[in-house]
């Protein structure tokens, strides 16, 4: 018995060994200029690497997986209209402060980096805002560097910034808008009729995992 337990553990340890997981802490900040003035929103996320590159894997199973845990940044603009920018293009640490070097070399330093910085447009997630935030089906896409067409004159994105830190990860802000957030489905229900994802629009092709990650959304509903 003792043998064949070692047996079946040997592998599942070694394979333990195989992998090797970086864990961090970011905050992504959103700042508007609106006719009353700045308005913010920020949401801090927990990141998480997964190397597995051992030759005792698979080929399938090696590899960095890197993960999101979080709720989409909520900017309040004017009362009751609010700019979401979404987990959907979140920029990852490496490409916005190590853009020259790959993910898996420098993982470790991204775990102890407390730094800061503006991001270029080519790096902003992708942002919608709702006509009724009570209902999901008027969601919109926002373009960032034209917010005025959705929001209305003397309204403008400041600055997208990230920065890592030791902050604990967002909680509660976008059900606080979001109402029904954990228990749609979908953003916008699918038709009756089948249609191919190329037919979709952006607004179309939105989950609610793209506001909340799928493990925090299954938290919620449970």
């Amino acid at each position: 018995m003792t043998r064949l337990l070692v047996l079946v553990l040997l592998p599942l340890l070694l394979l333990a060994g195989c992998t090797r997981e970086y864990e961090w802490q970011q905050k992504l900040i959103v700042t508007v200029e609106t006719p009353m003035g700045q308005r913010s929103g920020e949401s801090v996320l927990a990141g998480q690497m997964r190397v597995a590159d051992s030759a005792l894997l698979p080929p399938e199973a090696r590899g960095a997986f890197i993960s999101l845990q979080g709720e989409a940044v909520v900017v309040e603009v004017a009362p009751g209209r609010y700019l979401f920018a979404l987990l959907n293009g979140m920029p990852y640490p490496f490409r916005v402060f190590f853009p020259d070097e790959a993910p898996v070399d420098v993982a470790n330093r991204v775990e102890t980096l407390r730094d800061s910085r503006k991001l270029s447009p080519k790096n902003y997630p992708f942002m919608v805002t709702f006509d009724d935030v009570t209902d999901p089906t008027t969601v919109r896409q926002v373009d960032p560097l034209n917010l005025a067409a959705s929001f209305g004159p003397g309204v403008a994105l400041t600055s997208v910034t990230l920065e890592m830190t030791d902050e604990s990860r967002t909680s509660g802000k976008l059900k606080a808008v979001l109402g029904w957030i954990d228990q749609a489905k979908f953003i916008i229900p699918p038709g009756t009729q089948r249609r191919l994802a190329a037919d979709l629009t952006f607004e179309q092709r939105l989950m609610p995992q793209d506001f909340i990650d799928w493990r925090t959304l299954k938290d919620m509903r449970d």
